[in-house]
């Protein structure tokens, strides 16, 4: 379906939101070995602090790039397996709140050479850990093969559901002109996983739990 205009400035408005605090954090870091004294011991105070910042924050920055570049981009498409995938997930949450329980196998690699099946996987990852605003677990599942199929992203934590704007985001049920940068990444998830074929559907299951489901 066509995406005009206004969807696509939201996505990279949603792309610079994520990479202002840490591309600020490293200016910060510059900063502060520019006002270092010229006799300080490198390595030692005001210059261990900031080569510690800058370390961080580039490192974090770069694994927000890996995942956007699968997540958005057409690299999502052109995966052949998981590892990769896997890997940018992990990274993404390194150092938050939820952690990421993701089994070395699942699902099977072969899978992967289904159009757009680790594009829509990371982008359903993406959304839990937007869910579990307290922060959590998202384990992945998967059952069948490339004709029939599922994945199961299941992320437990509060509050355990999306938010109405996310779901109808998701669903396809919001006009491009009443997105925000908030329900951006929802609406996208949607929007490229129908492209491909795939239905993602989300669920509550109790009071800290929420299934997401890819299927084809």
């Amino acid at each position: 379906m066509p995406l005009d205009i206004r969807v696509i400035e939201l996505l990279a408005s949603r792309i610079c939101h994520d990479l202002v605090s840490p591309v600020g954090a490293i200016r910060n870091g510059l900063e502060l070995i520019e006002e270092m004294e010229d006799d300080e011991p490198a390595g030692g105070g005001f210059a261990g602090e900031a080569i510690k910042l800058i370390e961080h924050s580039s490192g974090q920055a770069d694994r927000r790039l890996r995942v956007f570049r699968l997540a958005y981009g057409l690299a999502g498409r052109e995966q052949k397996g998981f590892g990769d995938t896997r890997a940018s997930a992990q990274g993404l949450l390194e150092g938050g709140r939820t952690r990421l329980d993701w089994p070395a196998g699942v699902p099977n690699d072969q899978l992967a050479f289904k159009r757009g099946a680790a594009k829509a996987l990371l982008n359903v990852i993406i959304l839990a850990d937007e869910a579990l605003t307290h922060g959590g677990t998202i384990a992945v599942a998967a059952t069948g093969d490339e004709q029939s199929g599922r994945f199961t992203i299941t992320a437990t934590g509060r509050p355990g559901a999306l938010k109405p704007e996310a779901e109808a985001a998701l669903n396809g049920s919001v006009a491009p002109a009443d997105l925000t940068p908030r329900t951006i990444h929802a609406y996208m998830t949607g929007r490229f996983a129908e492209d491909d074929g795939y239905r993602v559907a989300a669920t509550p299951s109790g009071p800290e739990t929420l299934v997401f489901t890819v299927e084809w």
